[in-house]
């Protein structure tokens, strides 16, 4: 079998049914081969970063590794996407044909040396130098990206492999591989033992669940391990989903990206942490503040697949290195087995009132353009309870994070917290939907539509389900908001000029209506969903040094400048 055939034999194999990519000069006999192999979907996309961004999104909300394809000529610029999938640890296979090896060290167009490039910023990078190996070197990548603490692998193929022979015998899966945790592993039960002793012994015990709770579809054993325990979770915002957030025991979103004043000071008061597939973060912790780091007679376990994110930036008293779903299997059967379970249930349900009262109250305060409140409480009224949504940073990440509440554990959001850079929403909405083939939803602003706006002609060639919400404050607004925050002014370099969405809309084909007030928003929402295909909504607002949004440490600023804050 030619090698270019071998290629596509394996992926079909392990049921890949999208890839995402490009074309270039260097993968011609790949895309020849492809004509033989209809079942394999190749996306067409218009940018490389966008080709990552799309396989994150597919891959976070499938449950099976994202492929993607690109030109070696355009690898680097895939970069974004691969160092937030590397730092999330998301399982993607970055396929990428390049020049021959003969050609090697001779100037040759589009050479560059992509080992120096990528071996820092993937799981694993594999360069195929013969033929005969490409069956074996996939199998490996299946089984770095989807097993341990998973990430992106980077195979390069120069052109000359895809006319190499492969043997048949050579061309088989590890079904094993095919989704994602592949193998599952769990602390020694005496660890285990350990942490149900500190729990027993806690009098006020908190859970924060990250991503990894997520990736490990853990979120039903959480759930009813929190529930048996009697214990409050808090999410960080990348593990929103992790628990129902109408449960009485959820705290919603901590720390400084969607964290409340009720959620941080509910943390602050625990006696012990319990961090469940989450490394800790600045944007889950507020920089390390919140709670105090070494908080008298606090304790901390820790729960995480890698051993480099345990006790990384705390000081930990017990360290559960392990997949989340099977360690807290393992916490319940242990608790059950010696008939533990905590006798006072934690009760803040009065603060939770009063919490949901003054977010009522935010809702309908009015402004001179929308509330972003109201774009929350629209989307969670009006988008169908299974869609997806991916949100870029700014007003669409911040306040849905923080007031969107997630009616049943599981994936329902997309952010990309680890970097957080601009355009990842639309990208991994379009990936997402190849997915699930449900309703995505792009809830991006105007600072991260420059960033992906080339994939609305993707949007129009395939007419995947993905909606669009476009919040457009004419400015990079988070920038002004952290100017104001750091100099007491905002410094010029942040503002843009008036654009149409409307006639790009159009250019598209794509459906398009503006809400300028929150009295239209409603109405123009539900037009949107009820309108098969893509859909492009413009809903327009004040930036975010003007309407502040709830950020812990930007709320002394707004006060002293006079501005709204929409938090306490």
């Amino acid at each position: 079998m030619k090698g270019s055939d071998s290629v596509l034999e394996m992926l079909k194999r392990y049921s890949v049914s999208h890839v995402f990519g490009l074309i270039g000069e260097t993968s011609f006999p790949l895309y020849e081969s492809w004509t033989r192999f209809p079942e394999i979907n190749h996306i067409l996309v218009r940018d490389e970063r966008n080709a990552i961004l799309m396989a994150d999104g597919y891959a976070r909300a499938g449950g099976k590794p994202g492929i993607c394809e690109v030109p070696g000529v355009g690898a680097s610029y895939s970069l974004p996407g691969i160092i937030e999938a590397n730092n999330s640890g998301v399982p993607i296979i970055a396929l990428s044909s390049d020049i021959s090896l003969s050609s090697e060290k001779r100037n040759y167009l589009t050479e560059y040396d992509k080992s120096a490039i990528f071996r820092s910023i993937v799981k694993e990078y594999i360069s195929i130098n013969d033929g005969s190996d490409i069956p074996r070197l996939i199998r490996r990548a299946f089984r770095a990206a989807t097993s341990g603490r998973m990430g992106p692998v980077f195979i390069r193929f120069p052109i000359n492999v895809y006319d190499d022979q492969v043997d048949d015998a050579e061309i088989y899966a590890q079904n094993a591989f095919i989704t994602y945790p592949s193998l599952r592993v769990s602390p020694e039960d005496q660890l285990i033992e350990e942490a149900i002793r500190a729990i027993e012994g806690s009098s006020f015990p908190i859970i924060i669940a990250g991503q990894g709770v997520i990736f490990s579809h853990a979120e039903k054993q959480l759930q009813e391990f929190a529930d048996y325990m009697k214990i409050p979770v808090g999410t960080t915002i990348s593990g929103k989903g992790a628990v129902s957030e109408l449960s009485e025991l959820s705290l919603g979103v901590v720390g400084s990206r969607g964290g409340t004043a009720f959620s941080n000071e509910t943390l602050s008061s625990a006696d012990l942490i319990i961090f469940i597939g989450t490394n800790a973060d600045s944007a889950s912790t507020s920089e390390w503040k919140n709670p105090p780091y070494f908080a008298k007679n606090r304790k901390i376990i820790h729960i995480d697949i890698s051993e480099f994110e345990l006790g990384n930036n705390y000081p930990t008293d017990i360290f559960l290195q392990g997949d989340a779903q099977l360690t807290i299997k393992k916490l319940m059967e242990s608790a059950k087995g010696k008939s533990t379970r905590r006798k006072e249930k934690i009760n803040f349900a009065e603060r939770r009132k009063e919490e949901l009262d003054f977010q009522l109250k935010l809702i309908n305060r009015k402004f001179s353009s929308v509330n972003p409140m109201r774009i929350v409480k629209s989307i969670q009224d009006i988008i169908p309870e299974n869609s997806i949504i991916a949100a870029d940073p700014g007003v669409g990440a911040i306040y849905s994070s923080t007031y969107f509440k997630v009616n049943s554990p599981g994936r329902k959001f997309l952010f990309n917290y680890s970097v957080g850079g601009l355009g990842f929403s639309l990208p991994a909405a379009i990936g997402a939907y190849f997915a699930t083939n449900s309703t995505t939803l792009s809830l991006t602003t105007d600072g991260s539509f420059g960033f992906f706006e080339g994939e609305l002609e993707t949007l129009t060639r395939y007419r995947p389900d993905v909606k669009i919400v476009v919040v457009n404050n004419r400015a990079f607004g988070w920038i002004r908001a952290t100017m104001l925050s750091h100099y007491d002014r905002v410094i010029p370099g942040a503002d843009f000029s008036s654009t149409d969405y409307s006639k790009i809309a159009a250019a598209h084909s794509i459906p398009y209506e503006l809400a300028e007030k929150d009295s239209e928003l409603e109405e123009k929402m539900k037009i949107m969903v009820k309108t098969e295909g893509p859909f492009m909504l413009e809903i327009v607002t004040d930036p975010e040094d003007k309407i502040v949004p709830p950020v812990p440490e930007w709320k002394d600023t707004a006060r002293k400048h006079g501005r709204e804050f929409l938090g306490r």
